[in-house]
């Protein structure tokens, strides 16, 4: 009984110190926690970095929309109610005012520029576009137009990332400021 258990525990030993049993046992608990983390989500959809990647994007773009969606409906809701009641009923809806003020604020201009219509739609990130919904036609014209030695297209906007973005945000006002002074 001895011998036996001593060889057990040396094939354990040696199955340890092999390293390519390692990186199964490795690759078998990380698929076995990634699969627990779903199942506990109540996710059910692939588990490929690929698929999740879609998805978010997916959700990124709804997202957006849904964030405009609902500022035209805090827009026509502040209308419809009565002078006096509106925050009562923002409350009743669970937002307080000021963040009921960002979605009515974003409807409004994506309303009325054609710019930001556009990139609502190619938008790939919540936080992309809500950087972008700060700016006036003007601002979004400078950027890819006029002001800009870069030539930044609609298209380019829609591919930068947020960092990318606010780095070319920056860079187009301390030009346009720059011309300012030289023209004062």
């Amino acid at each position: 009984k001895i011998m036996s258990k001593v060889k057990k525990e040396e094939q354990q030993l040696d199955w340890v110190q092999d390293p390519q049993n390692q990186l199964l046992a490795l690759d078998k608990a990380a698929t076995a926690n990634i699969q627990a983390l779903a199942l506990q989500l109540g996710y059910d959809g692939a588990l490929t970095v690929g698929a999740l990647e879609d998805e978010i994007r997916f959700y990124q773009r709804r997202t957006v929309e849904a964030c405009l969606e609902l500022g035209k409906r805090l827009l026509i809701l502040k209308e419809v109610t009565p002078h006096g009641e509106f925050e009562s009923r923002l409350k009743l809806l669970g937002f307080g005012y000021d963040t009921a003020n960002r979605f009515m604020k974003a409807a409004l201009k994506v309303s009325k520029s054609l710019n930001l219509r556009l990139l609502a739609k190619e938008s790939d990130s919540t936080s992309k576009f809500l950087e972008l919904i700060t700016l006036d036609d003007e601002e979004i014209s400078e950027l890819t137009e006029g002001g800009s030695a870069r030539g930044i297209t609609l298209d380019d906007i829609s591919t930068m990332s947020v960092t990318e973005l606010r780095k070319a945000l920056r860079e187009t006002k301390a030009e346009n400021s720059a011309k300012d002074e030289v023209l004062a």
